[in-house]
């Protein structure tokens, strides 16, 4: 059973649609365009209904994303303190740290096989 939003979320949802999604025009939703103008679901509604939504905008907001999708974990990323879903149990970084931990990595083995190759 689908959680129903609160004001607060009801209006970063809309926030979010309007600005990110890629499927919106002008109130209307391009993946459900079939000739006529039909209306972005996840706006009308009151609750999730847009897979697309779920998958490529929500993530964009990970306190919004663990509230509405019912995740409980408190989690933060280590580096930037930033709240992050936990979907594994080796998770420590959001995906932007992640990806800066794993630049900061290779170039630490970099250096340490760069002194082996020397000696």
């Amino acid at each position: 059973m689908a959680k129903d939003f609160n004001n607060d979320e009801r209006r970063k949802v809309k926030r979010l649609i309007c600005k990110y999604c890629a499927n919106y025009f002008n109130g209307t939703c391009c993946l459900l365009d079939d000739g006529d103008n039909c209306p972005c679901i996840q706006l009308i509604s009151n609750h999730l209904m847009c897979n697309y939504f779920k998958k490529a905008v929500l993530p964009l907001d990970a306190v919004l994303e663990r509230a509405l999708l019912g995740y409980t974990s408190k989690e933060v990323c280590a580096l930037c303190k930033k709240p992050i879903l936990i979907t594994g149990n080796k998770k420590k970084y959001c995906k932007e740290c992640a990806k800066l931990r794993l630049q900061i990595q290779k170039a630490e083995y970099q250096r340490k096989h760069r002194k082996k190759v020397e000696k």
